[in-house]
């Protein structure tokens, strides 16, 4: 029986460097009497009291003392210090390619990381520039019912003006609503912007300073507008935009104020526009106040006097109101202070930058998966030039150094290539910089620019990563046993880092092969959704938007020209997104939300839709007393839930309007394939139609565009011409597929680039021990190809099982993780993109180790063996 484990480690960690071997032999001695004598349980309390009085002994203390003093080394650590340095260039410029290649593998993976870092520093500090950031809070709102529980960001239409009556400690109440995304046409140009509808106390409450006009008015007028300064620069260059109009698709606007571009702040708006020009105000009816809540955010700002307890009482309050008006479901207002707005866990439809910390977490966990192959480029490296560093740290051990200075040696070292790194990830960072914050919506509102502050955490981040890659082969080499490195064996008493050194390899090339097999399966979904069939014709589709021209009129006039085969209208391109929604009851009880098109005439036949049921020529035939409409199949489907008694084909709409189903629709994707199908609705109106798609044939499209410009303008010259092929326009709605393969592009690119790296030093490395071994065989016949053999298998066996890994969980994670939430009707991943993915990686794996291998085997075997 052995005494208690714990006990002795505790023993032997209090008493530190002191020799404990005759206190240990007499305390084992003791309990092996205690033992036979009175049982184990009492033999191990004994033990155990007899190491606690050890702890307080003065025998022990003066033990430890004397051996915290040592005659080989004096405590002079900054002389130490300079000794690290020295001898950490020394081995610098006496091994220039390793040192190279592990200082550029470092850069490139700390780029990715200090971008993550930049970012998110940046989102953090979202807001905290406000002047009232303390006492400003965003209203949210958790719902529960029988399909769903969420927190909303947003909150009911009523909110804000009921906060601001019923509480006075509640100073500002701003209500702020997306959705104002002007069509300005000015000077013949249209440009879109994304902006805001809110009222005056966003002026007063948040600290967005105006450049011209009016702070204490800027919106109090219902068809003013604010034009932040980069969108004035680009509207009137160098004229003062205060008091111009702007003819938009919302009527005619006044600029009343110029705003500072923002930056650092969750809320991401180019213009601002007076509520009361919001489509809604018009029409507010006093019962939906209290129901609807979706895409309407509520700002308070308390009285300097009140705290977060007074706002959480008035909340709990009005939550008890507003459930009076939602019977059937669990209503809860909850409130957050603006500079915790962003990033936010688990948040739905939140307002501006929709950075949520579980994005961030994945960006950064990227950005680590991306240097970790560099750190165990420098471990593999490390190791694998043991034995000359063993001899070495031999020479050291027997002259006296202790196994802290070795280590401190080596981490030293490790920490001043991470540093001197750090220049070169600096250099990269900036292009990466803009490039990724081009992609994102919203970047140019991050302040990324480098600061004091941004400095120091790149240079503590980088001093960590010196830690983290310095710490295995510091610890490898302080336990080498001095006598047998100075024979020229590296092991160290346990057992050989071989193992662990090809378990290294095989992650890096595994996390380069899944990053390829992300850009092949997002290349794939691209080409897919881009050739399949949508459910509906889309070649020689042209589409024209109306803007405020008589759309009946330009029907007549541009079917006239030849080369237009056909022409219908609609409110929303096919493929591309629906602007429009209903709300349809058929049971006078029960309501469910549909998407809502309006179409011309002869839209079903022009675009090539398949009807399960039905027609739709007598869709213009609708009268006052009913509408004839379309659905899908999916909305059947979804009507089928409320166990409708009468006529099945008839519903209601929330405005009164009845209506009549006489065609049902296959279903088909009239939105991206990113979105699932939905109930959808289709009404004849061409009044309310927003394009016009006509099918065209041509030899000559450049000249039928012009020529139907030119009636189009015969029409009105003041309202702008502008044409797109429905394909395009399909095509640009996947920009994010193209922004997802320019993201793993860059993180293959990188994590291939450092294991090649890697890959190369390993290589040269072992080339360079062999090279006497390969002009032995090279005299005694060996050909090429055998050598070649010899020198790559080893890496090779690696590199297939780095594949055997990579694929099942790159299959798991893209097929069914990531390509099911983000194209839900694409095709997955296929075989194709997994073996030319590996096929890749062992093409440039092969050329990696052909470059170096090559110099040795074709090197004169003479010269090699002329001093043996």
């Amino acid at each position: 029986m052995r005494p208690p484990f714990f006990a002795q480690k505790l023993l032997k960690w209090f008493a530190g460097k002191a020799d404990l071997e005759d206190i240990q032999g007499d305390l084992d001695e003791v309990y092996g009497l205690n033992l036979e004598q009175s049982g184990k349980l009492k033999a191990d309390i004994k033990y155990w009291i007899q190491v606690i009085s050890l702890l307080f002994s003065y025998g022990l203390k003066k033990r430890k003392s004397k051996a915290a003093y040592s005659p080989f080394y004096h405590k002079n650590s900054i002389a130490m210090l300079k000794n690290y340095f020295k001898i950490a260039f020394r081995n610098f410029s006496k091994h220039k390619l390793f040192t190279s290649l592990n200082m550029l593998g470092l850069a490139l993976g700390m780029s990715i990381c200090l971008l993550a870092l930049s970012i998110s520093v940046a989102i953090y500090q979202s807001d905290s520039w406000q002047e009232n950031k303390e006492r400003i809070f965003q209203i949210n709102t958790y719902v529960s019912d029988q399909e769903d529980s969420r927190t909303f960001a947003s909150t009911f239409y009523a909110m804000g003006d009921y906060l601001e009556d019923q509480y006075p400690f509640v100073e500002k109440a701003i209500t702020i609503r997306p959705g104002f995304t002007p069509e300005i046409n000015h000077h013949g140009n249209k440009m879109e912007f994304q902006g805001y509808f809110t009222e005056q106390s966003f002026l007063d409450v948040f600290s967005f300073k105006l450049i011209k006009g009016n702070q204490q008015t800027a919106l109090t007028s219902p068809s003013s507008i604010i034009l932040t300064q980069e969108v004035a620069e680009t509207l009137f260059r160098d004229e003062d935009p205060i008091g111009k109009s702007l003819e938009t698709d919302y009527g005619v606007l006044n600029v009343t104020g110029v705003m500072e571009n923002p930056k650092q702040t969750h809320l991401y708006f180019q213009v601002l526009c007076s509520i009361d020009n919001h489509p809604q105000m018009a029409s507010r009816n006093a019962a939906n106040e209290w129901v609807d809540f979706k895409w309407n955010y509520v700002y308070v700002l308390l009285d300097e006097a009140k705290s977060e307890d007074n706002l959480e009482q008035a909340l709990a309050q009005t939550t008890t109101h507003a459930a009076s008006f939602n019977p059937e479901k669990e209503i809860e207002l909850e409130f957050i202070n603006l500079e915790g707005v962003v990033p936010r866990w688990n948040i739905s439809q939140a307002i501006g930058i929709g950075w949520d910390e579980p994005s961030m977490i994945f960006f950064l966990t990227v950005g680590l998966l991306v240097l970790l192959p560099a750190v165990f480029n420098y471990t593999n490296m490390s190791i694998a030039r043991a034995l000359k560093r063993a001899k070495e740290i031999g020479i050291r051990k027997v002259a006296g150094a202790e196994k802290h200075q070795i280590k401190a040696q080596f981490i030293v070292e490790t920490i001043l290539l991470s540093v001197i790194a750090l220049a070169g990830s600096l250099v990269l960072l900036y292009p990466m910089k803009q490039e990724f914050l081009g992609m994102i919506i919203g970047g140019d509102m991050l302040d990324t620019t480098p600061n004091p502050g941004q400095i120091i955490t790149f240079l503590i981040f980088s001093i960590l990563v010196g830690l983290l890659a310095g710490l295995f082969p510091a610890q490898y080499f302080s336990r080498l046993n001095p006598i047998q490195t100075m024979k020229g064996e590296i092991k160290n008493g346990k057992s050989n880092v071989s193992g662990f050194k090809k378990g290294l390899f095989v992650f890096q090339f595994f996390l380069s092969l899944v990053f390829v097999i992300g850009v092949a399966a997002m290349a794939r979904q691209h080409t897919y959704v881009l050739n399949t069939n949508h459910g509906f014709q889309s070649e020689n589709i042209l589409s024209i938007p109306f803007e405020k021209i008589e759309k009946q009129v330009a029907i007549n006039e541009l079917s006239n020209h030849p080369d237009v085969k056909a022409i219908t209208t609609a409110s929303s391109l096919p493929g591309v997104s629906i602007s429009g929604f209903a709300d349809v009851t058929s049971n006078d009880q029960d309501t469910i939300r549909v998407n809502e098109v309006f179409i011309g005439n002869k839209f079903i036949e022009n675009m090539g839709m398949e009807l399960k049921w039905g027609e739709s020529e007598s869709l213009a035939e609708s009268n006052q007393n009913e509408e004839r409409v379309l659905v899908n199949e999916q909305f059947i489907e979804s009507m089928k839930v409320f166990n409708i008694q009468k006529d099945t084909l008839r519903f209601t709409l929330a405005d009164g309007t009845n209506c009549r189903i006489v065609g049902i629709l296959k279903d088909f994707n009239y939105e991206p394939l990113n979105e699932l199908i939905s109930p959808l609705m289709m009404r004849y109106s061409i009044e309310n139609s927003q394009y016009a798609l006509l099918t065209v044939s041509s030899s000559n499209i450049k000249r039928t565009i012009n020529e139907l410009e030119s009636i189009w303008k015969g029409i009105d010259q003041e309202i702008n011409f502008h044409a797109s092929f429905l394909e395009d326009d399909i095509e640009d709605a996947y920009w994010f597929l193209r922004v997802q393969m320019k993201f793993f592009g860059v993180l293959s690119t990188l994590a291939i680039t450092i294991s090649c790296l890697g890959l190369l030093g390993m290589v040269t490395y072992t080339t360079e021990n062999r090279t006497k071994e390969i002009a032995v065989r090279k005299i005694m016949g060996a050909s090429n190809y055998s050598l070649y053999y010899l020198l790559t298998k080893d890496f090779l066996k690696l590199i297939m099982i780095s594949a055997l890994i990579a694929i099942p969980v790159s299959y798991l994670f893209y097929d069914k993780v990531l390509l099911y939430f983000l194209i839900r009707y694409g095709t997955g991943l296929g075989f194709l993109e997994i073996f030319g993915s590996v096929l890749f990686l062992f093409l440039v794996g092969l050329s990696s180790i052909y470059w170096q291998t090559s110099k040795v085997t074709k090197a004169n075997p003479a010269t090699k063996l002329r001093y043996e």
